[in-house]
Formats: C-alpha cells, sequence, structure tokens
C-alpha cells in the first residue's frame, strides 16, 4: 500500500512546527539569558558608581583611607550576593527550557501519533511504534529516580 500524501504531509508540518517551536524557545532562553547579564552588569555599575560617589564625598585622606578598607568588603558581599542571583537564573533558566522542551516534544509526538493512525485506517498502530515514541519523549529520570 503506497503512503498516503496527506498523511506525509501531516507528519511533515508536525515535524516543522517542532523545529519553529524549538527554535521560539531557544530564542526566549537567549532573551532571559541576555535579561540575567543586563541585570548583573547594572549591579555592578551601579556599585561602582556607590564606590566613587563615597570616595568623592570624603572630606580628608583620613575618611578617604576609611572608605576605601570599607569598600573591598562590601564589594565582596555584593560579589557574593551577585553570585547567588546568578545561580538562581541559572537554574530558573535551565529549567524552564527544559519544562518548554518537554512540552513541545509532547506535542510533536501526539501530532505524529494522530498522523501515523489516520494513515493506518482500520489497522491499530503498532504497540512498538508506540512504545518507541513514549521512549523518545519521556523526559530523563534522575539520579534518585524522579523524573
Amino acid at each position: 500500500m503506497p503512503p498516503d500524501p496527506h498523511n506525509a504531509l501531516a507528519l511533515f508540518k508536525a515535524s516543522l512546527e517542532l523545529q519553529f517551536r524549538l527554535c521560539d524557545l531557544m530564542r526566549r532562553n537567549a532573551l532571559r539569558w541576555s535579561e540575567a547579564q543586563n541585570r548583573m552588569i547594572d549591579g555592578c555599575a551601579s556599585e561602582f558608581e556607590a564606590s566613587a560617589t563615597r570616595l568623592l564625598d570624603a572630606p580628608d585622606w583620613q575618611q578617604v583611607g576609611f572608605v576605601a578598607a570599607d569598600l573591598g568588603w562590601k564589594s565582596l558581599q555584593q560579589r557574593n550576593c551577585a553570585l547567588l542571583k546568578m545561580a538562581e537564573a541559572v537554574v530558573a533558566n535551565q529549567s524552564a527550557l527544559q519544562q518548554d522542551m518537554q512540552q513541545a516534544w509532547a506535542q510533536w509526538q501526539h501530532d505524529c501519533t494522530h498522523a501515523l493512525k489516520e494513515a493506518s485506517g482500520a489497522m491499530p498502530l503498532s504497540t512498538t511504534l508506540e512504545n518507541l515514541l513514549a521512549t523518545a519523549t519521556r523526559p530523563p529520570m534522575l539520579p534518585d529516580g524522579k523524573g
């Protein structure tokens, strides 16, 4: 039995939609990273501005010395806070990307399965093919066995 062009078109469209969705997900992920970088740069710029202002406001050399000594500790505290915020952004961005990609693959699986079921007509889709598609789109298991 020759393949039905309508069903082949449905499979092609499902795969093309997946490609477009994955491109959009990667674009949105890049925007999230760009926003995180901009927040880090803004934080560094405001930290520098505050430090420079404190030095400019010092009335004598003794105050400049005190301010300079204090700036080192303040800078260390602010960098630790910035690193924590960046780590949170990393986890949030990667979690969002993973979840969105999982949904995209699940939708692709659904669309392809639907097209293949229609192509088979009266014959049911083989269990082997369904299991293959389910395995390919199942979320990865974590080391503790949770998914």
